[in-house]
This record gives structure tokens, sequence and C-alpha cells, in this order.
């Protein structure tokens, strides 16, 4: 399912599945709980081996010129 950024974060936190996968490599929640603050929606998707995560939509940072 696809969450805005601080439920994704609900959802990896909370969940009893230890095996994670952030754009299908294996990761610690702490590294996917990171992972989901680079984006504004996360698609976290809880499968029979453990749980997927992915981002949808990326945080663009502007950049200032002076």
């Amino acid at each position: 399912m696809e969450f805005d950024t601080p439920k994704a974060i609900h959802q990896i936190k909370t969940s009893k599945k230890t095996n994670i996968l952030v754009d299908g490599k294996e990761q610690c929640k702490l590294q996917a709980m990171s992972y989901a603050l680079k984006y504004h929606r996360v698609d976290v998707t809880e499968t029979s081996n453990g749980l997927s995560v992915t981002g949808t939509r990326a945080v663009h940072t502007a950049t200032r010129h002076r």
C-alpha cells in the first residue's frame, strides 16, 4: 500500500517482519525508515517473505541562487 512518509515509517517500525527489502536490497528497519524520508509517498507491501519498501514520489530539494 502507498503511504505518506510518516505513516510509512510507522508501518515499517511496527511491522513484525524482520526481512525488509528496500528497492530489492535487504536492509534493517532503521535503514528502511531513513530511506522513506527521501520520499513524499512510499509503497510498503507486506509479503510472505517480509516487507517490501519502494519510494514512489521523491522529495525535490530547492537550490537557491545568490
